[in-house]
């Protein structure tokens, strides 16, 4: 009886939310409906589907402050959302609450092509930021995610560039934010701080405390505006492959760690055979024939600069570095291939349709984390061999998936001079089936502290309390995770936004 009283007055109060969010931001731009809450319960992790009580649409740094302040009255958790793309369970409302869905701020509000700069909303995704950025000569950074992406989620998320070696993670590119703070109070950071400036000053004043919401996953506030770099296109461009035929990676590994050492690349990369073979077809079915021509690993270096002598000298320094490490070159048909493909204003053409596996799959289990690169292929090694015992003798005759639920694909990208690499290992558990899922999970729960006691670390650590990354790494920081507990409380004593993310608070 006593439940049903405390259910009968939640839905009382989301009714009375709902009423105040209508006055807010529009009766259009609310809803709880659960035909459409039901879209924002789940993406492509295993994370556990929640559905939130509300959604909500705004279309301000002022709604937004709005809104939160009302959730903040009423003890309603708020998740932001941007364009969807979050493939580990960091946009799921595992409390339920308010979704606060910020497609309707889409809109770039400054270009400065004088010191390479743009003002922009949670919405606008790398394509659009591209084709506007490319009119000046400039680009954003090239991520490893679709263009159709949010690129302020993505960077305040570090997310991974290609161009990893030379321009770091996402929050590298980040010059200032506007954040809306759990009270509703509305804090600037970086260049923002600092009236009437500009966009050249990044930190301060004192303490950079935009650090705090970098890889936050919106526990702290919700970014509505970030000042970021944009980057010169070079005038000539090419690229260069190496490869490997061997299973092991700690040949690709030295190979990309040299590279970067030496700064001869704008972008590196390495890819599987079944990575580059979907990324490089129109489909699923040409991505089958393509494969088995492909070297199991492929090394792909991106060079550019002012004119066709500086790209040679710096393809000679590649091909020393090649020589000296054991790599060989590819063939010229495979060159000819990427080179028609991947030039940088032509690089949205292969991101569009994205190597990632979901375009294909709909789904895979995926780990990503920065590791040492001479650990890469121990660990590489140990995953493999998980993911077989894990997934060998499920029913593959139920699964369309491209490949075979215990194989393992994976990229390596080398940051910041190759001292460390971003390492992907991908698992393909059958959603199709229960058992599948039910491996999955286990998988999970093995494949996370395997990788934390190889001496990999999780810099976005998706998930729950009791599930993604968050649960087996953060409580591992000691005192760094109370400090991290404490900021929570300090800055969001009610625990409203996005709750349970990095394990806090602790239960």
């Amino acid at each position: 009886m006593a439940v049903r009283k405390v259910e009968r007055s939640r839905e009382l109060l989301y009714r009375e939310a709902l009423d105040e969010l209508r006055a807010v931001v529009g009766e259009e731009w609310v809803s709880d409906d659960p035909a459409i809450l039901i879209g924002y319960s789940r993406d492509q992790s295993l994370e556990v589907a929640h559905k939130p009580n509300l959604v909500v649409l705004p279309d301000s740094t002022e709604q937004v402050a709005e809104v939160i302040r009302l959730a903040n009255r009423y003890g309603l958790a708020v998740t932001p959302w941007s364009t969807g793309g979050n493939t580990g369970g960091g946009c799921i409302p595992q409390r339920g609450g308010i979704l606060l869905d910020l497609r309707r701020m889409d809109r770039i509000l400054e270009l400065d092509p004088l010191n390479m700069t743009v003002r922009i909303q949670p919405n606008v995704t790398f394509g659009k930021c591209y084709v506007e950025a490319e009119k000046h000569g400039l680009r954003n950074a090239n991520p490893s995610a679709p263009a159709s992406v949010s690129m302020l989620a993505n960077y305040l998320d570090k997310g991974i560039f290609q161009v990893s070696n030379r321009y770091g993670v996402g929050t590298d590119s980040i010059l200032g934010m506007t954040v809306v703070l759990a009270d509703g109070s509305v804090v600037r950071t970086g260049c923002d701080a600092y009236p009437n400036v500009g966009h050249v000053c990044a930190e301060g004043p004192g303490p950079d405390l935009g650090g705090i919401f970098h890889a936050s996953m919106g526990i702290f506030g919700v970014v509505t505006e970030m000042v970021c770099q944009l980057y010169p296109i070079p005038r000539c461009e090419d690229v260069q492959s190496c490869e490997f035929e061997e299973e092991d990676m700690e040949g690709p590994a030295a190979y990309l760690r040299e590279l970067a050492r030496e700064d001869c690349a704008i972008e590196t990369i390495l890819f599987g055979d079944g990575y580059l073979a979907l990324g490089v077809s129109e489909n699923q079915g040409a991505a089958e024939v393509l494969r088995p021509s492909l070297p199991r690993h492929n090394c792909i270096a991106f060079i550019g600069g002012e004119d066709r002598e500086e790209v040679d000298i710096r393809r000679r320094q590649l091909l020393r570095i090649a020589a000296r490490t054991g790599a060989t070159p590819s063939a010229e048909a495979l060159h000819e291939m990427l080179k028609d493909l991947l030039p940088w204003r032509r690089v949205f053409k292969i991101i569009q349709v994205t190597p990632r596996i979901e375009r294909l799959s709909g789904m895979f289990e995926l780990f990503w984390f920065n590791i040492e690169m001479s650990k890469a292929g121990q660990l590489h090694r140990s995953f493999t061999q998980l993911a077989r015992r894990n997934f060998k003798d499920t029913d593959e005759s139920k699964s369309e998936l491209p490949f075979p639920p215990e194989e393992v694909t994976f990229y390596l990208q080398p940051l910041e001079f190759g001292r460390t690499g971003m390492l992907e290992l991908d698992a393909f558990p059958n959603q199709a089936e229960p058992e599948g899922v039910k491996r999955g999970l286990k998988m999970a729960a093995e494949a996370i502290p395997l990788i934390l006691d190889h001496g990999g670390h999780f810099d976005r650590p998706y998930g729950g309390v009791n599930s993604g990354f968050g649960w087996a790494q953060t409580p591992r920081l000691g005192t760094y995770y109370e400090l991290l507990r404490r900021f929570k409380e300090s800055l969001d004593p009610r625990n409203i936004m996005n709750p349970g993310r990095l394990a806090l608070p602790p239960e």
